[in-house]
């Protein structure tokens, strides 16, 4: 490495140039009220900085990577969209549950 600065350098610039276009995603999604896209957000951000560090630290290294940050991420997804589906649920009783409170107000009425 100490006999590469400039693709260090590169390297470097490249992340903080992906980092800012992740940060601009955020926010989109954000302003834009999609839901769920934390995963998202970092499975590209993790993937993107992997994949440009490639350039100095070798493809066969940020491949091997890769393939342990996606080792890592099933279990995350699991519980994620299990979570996910749960609160679903919760919200969709919740729901139903004030509109039976809101049709027997109507019908006292």
């Amino acid at each position: 490495m100490a006999n590469n600065w400039q693709l260090v350098g590169l390297v470097l610039a490249l992340e903080l140039i992906f980092a800012g276009l992740v940060a601009v995603w955020t926010r989109w999604a954000y302003n834009a009220k999609i839901q769920h896209q934390t995963i998202w957000h970092v499975v590209v951000g993790v993937s993107g900085v992997v994949v440009i560090s490639g350039l100095q630290i070798g493809l066969e290294n940020a491949g091997f990577l890769l393939a342990c940050f996606s080792m890592a991420f099933i279990p995350m997804a699991i519980e994620y969209f299990g979570r996910l589906e749960r609160e679903e649920e919760e919200a969709q009783k919740v729901r139903e549950e004030s509109i039976d409170v809101d049709a027997s107000a109507d019908r006292e009425e």
